[in-house]
């Protein structure tokens, strides 16, 4: 049993390499560098290894490039090592418009013999699965000795089973001459249960991968369990790929990611993610200011981040050019998380979070990223509006984000932008508006009173004296007709028939902060904050929760819940939600309740509470109410909607 960590690689041409023992652990050296360290273990030491917990949300498959081929062959894997990666995995793989200095590195011979499984939400983390077949060479000396020396090629086989898994989720389309190394400074544990066998049977090699990511560099890990004859015959935990540029390749990094249509993006997927999870300011795509605080204006991380790149801009950095737009790309999830938790329809909360995100960063690469740099610089949105053009099918699809700065506005302390928003698919818009970031420092962020001035304006239901008679209490956190999972925003709730503003129904929800709340580990890094769009969906929820539970919707059978075409959504934001508070309130009054058939309309007004603070007011939330059926793809606004909406 032993623990490999490599460190580097040896240089290209050949160069003397040196062993070093230091009692149980060898040293590889190349005389400058160590290379590679390698320890041996006595029996039990893998019961001490650390044991990667499974994610409660495990990630939605991130590809930069789909494919329908789950399968290869030992032509294909010839026809990939050979560099025909468009030849086996289809046409989103094409770099044939690329110089062949920028093309992958030639892969070496191949151990595996085929690629039976590649399953991007399989194995025991359910992060990917990779099963195929490999054959070690019978090239030594004696039986014996081939052996004992088997382990180094079961390593190569798994980095091999693990090279092909990145190449099939398209990490290299990012990196120019991209090459598959060991990932460096991470350790992995090698066990041979029983060598006796690992060259008399073929091994089946059942890979997990337990993280993948393109932060710092595209990479992966995962556990392999090696059988031969359906008997375990080796185990690989923790074992890591990266893939790397060429080595001649100077700074600036040379991107070479195409868009749609064939060209070539402004930034791509490694710059979101340094966006997300690295310093922004560190990006050589403008020049500005290196900002030395690190809460900087970035992107959400994880399933969160719904930007991928930047297909073009015509942005003038550190001049605020009004009229400066961008158009950014993001590759919609076949099976998007968003959807599944939503009971099959998209959230207002995924529209919001696609629309806004390009907008922060057309004003990072615009020089916002190095404003106040010796100070933190959080973005916040504080307002917007927006609209639903046509119903349109986004799993599986690629949305254009289209952003124009509208406005420029310096404050003492930050920075105001206004922007106009549109998404496209299929060449046309389908969702429209406009939207206010704002850029603070936290002198100034500290000034945010509420909408109400610093004061305490309760919920309409607090201030009922006395209480309506009629006042109904539900817990609705186990009820998952409205959300599941990431969208499971309703616990406690309050309905009042005939009661609120409008004397049209009205809803309090109540739910606690919790620390492990999911979207703070997203939104953002270095600055942890409820999403606004989760408080929109909420309130979406309990609109939608009052019809349920009044008995508005018994005449339609298993309805599901849409964004309403054609309507206007408007919302205002003045404060935050973070892990130190206690509570979220949301209130809706219901303002009309509009039938046609089994097709309902619901229209209706909210705020947000935080503990005592009134933060976030949303108007015209407006929800269409179907019996559950393949979502229609159409334009044309509901007929109970007047012309002119509200």
């Amino acid at each position: 049993m032993i623990t490999l960590t490599w460190h580097g690689e040896a240089q290209p041409e050949p160069v003397p390499l040196h062993t070093d023992t230091f009692g149980a652990t060898w040293r590889v050296s190349d005389g400058e560098h160590t290379l590679a360290e390698l320890t041996l273990h006595q029996a039990g030491y893998a019961e001490q290894w650390p044991q990667r917990a499974v994610l409660r949300f495990p990630p939605d498959p991130r590809p930069l490039a789909r494919t329908s081929v789950h399968a290869l062959t030992a032509t294909d894997l010839e026809v990939l090592g050979g560099g025909g990666f468009a030849a086996v995995f289809g046409s989103g793989f094409r770099q044939d418009d690329l110089p062949s200095s920028a093309l992958p590195a030639r892969w070496p011979a191949r151990l595996l013999d085929d690629v039976t499984v590649i399953d991007p939400r399989g194995g025991q983390y359910t992060r990917g699965r990779l099963c195929g077949t490999a054959y070690l060479s019978a090239s030594h000396s004696s039986a014996t000795e081939g052996r004992e020396q088997a382990w180094p090629e079961l390593i190569a086989a798994v980095l091999e089973a693990l090279r092909v898994y990145a190449f099939h989720q398209g990490f290299h389309l990012c990196v120019r001459g991209a090459r598959a190394v060991p990932l460096p400074g991470h350790p992995a544990l090698v066990e041979v249960l029983h060598a006796a066998t690992l060259r008399e049977a073929p091994l089946h090699l059942d890979v997990s991968v337990c993280e993948a990511g393109l932060f710092p560099q595209p990479h992966l890990i995962a556990d392999c369990l090696i059988t031969a004859d359906g008997r375990p015959v080796a185990r690989l935990r923790d074992l890591g790929v990266a893939l790397q540029a060429d080595p001649e390749t100077i700074a600036p990094r040379q991107r070479i990611r195409m868009c749609a249509p064939r060209e070539q993006a402004l930034v791509d997927e490694l710059d979101t993610a340094m966006m997300a999870e690295g310093n922004p300011s560190k990006l050589d795509l403008t020049p500005g200011k290196q900002a030395t605080a690190q809460v900087r204006p970035r992107l959400p991380r994880g399933d969160l981040r719904m930007m991928d790149r930047a297909a073009r801009g015509d942005l003038t950095p550190n001049e605020y050019r009004i009229g400066a737009s961008g158009v950014g790309e993001y590759d919609v999830p076949e099976d998007p998380w968003f959807i599944r938790e939503n009971n099959g329809c998209v959230p207002q909360l995924a529209l919001m979070e696609v629309a806004l995100q390009p907008a922060g960063l057309l004003s990072g690469l615009s020089g916002v990223k190095g404003e106040y740099p010796d100070q933190n610089l959080y973005c916040r949105n504080l307002e917007g509006r927006f609209r639903l053009l046509r119903q349109t099918e986004l799993p599986a699809t690629t949305v254009e984000q289209h952003v124009t700065l509208r406005s420029h506005t310096p404050l003492p302390g930050g920075i105001l932008h206004r922007y106009d928003i549109e998404l496209h698919t299929g060449g046309s818009p389908f969702y429209t508006g406009e939207a206010v970031h704002g850029f603070f420092t936290s002198a100034l962020m500290a000034q945010q009173q509420g909408l109400d001035g610093g004061k305490y304006v309760p919920p309409w239901l607090d201030r009922q004296n006395p209480t309506p008679p009629d006042v109904r209490r539900l817990d609705l956190s186990e009820d998952t007709r409205l959300g599941s999972g990431r969208l499971a925003l309703l616990e406690e709730v309050t309905i009042v028939p005939g009661g609120g503003e409008h004397g049209a129904g009205y809803l309090l929800c109540s739910k606690p902060v919790r620390n492990d709340d999911w979207f703070f580990e997203h939104h953002f890094l270095h600055d942890p904050v409820m999403p606004g769009s989760a408080g929109v969906q909420m309130l979406y929820q309990a609109a939608s929760a009052y019809a349920l539970h009044t008995g508005l919707l018994d005449h339609v059978p298993d309805p599901r819940f849409s964004i309403a075409v054609g309507e206007e959504l408007l919302w205002s934001y003045r404060g935050q939600i973070l892990r130190e508070h206690q509570r979220v309130r949301g209130e809706v009054h219901i303002r009309d309740v509009r039938q046609d058939g089994q097709r309902v309309l619901i229209l209706a007004d909210g705020s947000v509470w935080r503990d005592d603070l009134r933060i976030y007011q949303v108007d015209n939330i407006a929800i269409d109410v179907r019996p559950a059926q393949p979502p229609a793809v159409q334009s044309v606004r509901p007929s109970f909607v007047p012309e002119g909406g509200r």
